[in-house]
């Protein structure tokens, strides 16, 4: 069953959910600006219980990266909790094709970042 695309400012999602599982791709940019939308709209999938009558418990969740173009800090520590979360919640989170390009810009970012307070401690 396909559900419709939800589209925040920088990033959509196109859902593909089944019985015990839910496909999540991903398109745009997941940064602070989307973030905690990116969060919410996965962490709303994440509750381990029946979503309606004579459906299984959902127990995976594939967030599909292929299509994010770029992932900064925020973008990270929201991945990083929706896993968390599904852990706690015994939902298995699956990333998928997270690509080099995002990866290279975030880890980018947060090297800029290091320097940036490593050099201020000498100012």
């Amino acid at each position: 069953m396909a559900t419709p695309a939800y589209c925040f400012t920088t990033v959509n999602f196109n859902m593909d959910e089944k019985p015990e599982e839910i496909t999540i791709r991903c398109n745009g940019k997941i940064t602070a600006e989307s973030a905690y939308m990116f969060e919410r709209e996965v962490r709303d999938h994440c509750v381990p219980q029946p979503r309606s009558t004579g459906l299984s418990i959902l127990k995976r969740i594939v967030l599909d990266l292929s299509n994010v173009t770029q992932i900064d800090h925020a973008g990270l520590e929201a991945l990083l909790d929706v896993c968390t979360d599904g852990e706690r919640k015994r939902c298995n989170v699956e990333v998928i094709n997270f690509g080099p390009r995002a990866f290279r810009r975030a880890s980018l970012v947060r090297l800029n970042q290091a320097f940036g307070r490593i050099l201020a401690l000498f100012d």
